[in-house]
């Protein structure tokens, strides 16, 4: 690296471009979590049914979309 490149990267704008790559991964993060959920969920449902089974999948997705819209909103907001 050279001494321009460290210098790019100590600047506010630098250290702004770091902080915004580094949310949009720890996102990215969730996501994959959230899409785990789902599949813990219908593992749950296939081994435990319950009248609420339904209840948990719909809670389950609308995890999964919740995370899918704050990712597509930081790609357009950041």
């Amino acid at each position: 690296m050279t001494p321009d490149v460290i210098g790019n990267l100590l600047s506010p704008a630098g250290i702004l471009t770091l902080a915004k790559v580094i949310v949009l991964i720890i996102e990215l993060i969730y996501l994959v979590f959230s899409f785990i959920v789902i599949r813990q969920v219908s593992l749950m449902n296939r081994g435990f049914t319950t009248y609420l089974s339904l209840f948990f999948t719909f809670l389950a997705f609308a995890h999964f979309f919740a995370a899918v819209f704050l990712v597509i909103l930081s790609l357009v907001i950041l």
